[in-house]
């Protein structure tokens, strides 16, 4: 039986996750300055400085098209690799830790846009709960992120 732990995060009231092997660290998004990219997709928050490396942060919120409005007093941003990558993820919050067995996830419905589905490997049930689990390479390939502002950001050692 395959087992996969999942980092659950919040985002309107609504739970997904990522793969725990990703994430590399989360910060309040209050206590880092972010700083915007002239012309860049709505999506995209900004730059920071994570761990002496520029970083992109990706607003899951507007990416998603949910309510644009937090009422998540701290947002948190969460560091994970995603593309070859370490990028930020601005959620609400950070819930939990949770360990799928295989035999509670399902495919994401037929019924979801194509294009979140793309971005969707399942949906992990446990006790009453529903986890929106998330493949992030395929969140910033599927056009929020273009590859001229990919290429600004990246920063050579």
């Amino acid at each position: 039986m395959a087992r996969i732990q999942m980092v659950v995060f919040d985002i309107d009231g609504r739970e997904f996750g990522i793969d725990a092997k990703l994430v590399n660290g989360i910060m309040r998004a209050n206590k880092v300055s972010i700083q915007t990219v002239p012309s860049s997709s709505d999506a995209i928050e900004g730059m920071i400085n994570w761990r002496g490396k520029v970083s992109y942060v990706l607003n899951l919120r507007k990416k998603f098209k949910l309510d644009r409005q937090s009422f998540a007093e701290e947002r948190k941003i969460m560091m994970a690799y995603a593309n070859d990558s370490i990028v930020g993820f601005l959620v609400d919050e950070v819930t939990d830790i949770i360990t799928f067995n295989s035999e509670e996830i399902e495919p994401a419905p037929s019924f979801i846009q194509q294009s979140l589905n793309q971005c969707i490997t399942g949906i992990g049930k446990i006790e009453d709960r529903l986890v929106v689990m998330l493949d992030l390479d395929k969140i910033l390939v599927s056009g929020e992120v273009d590859s001229a502002l990919l290429g600004s950001l990246i920063v050579s050692s």
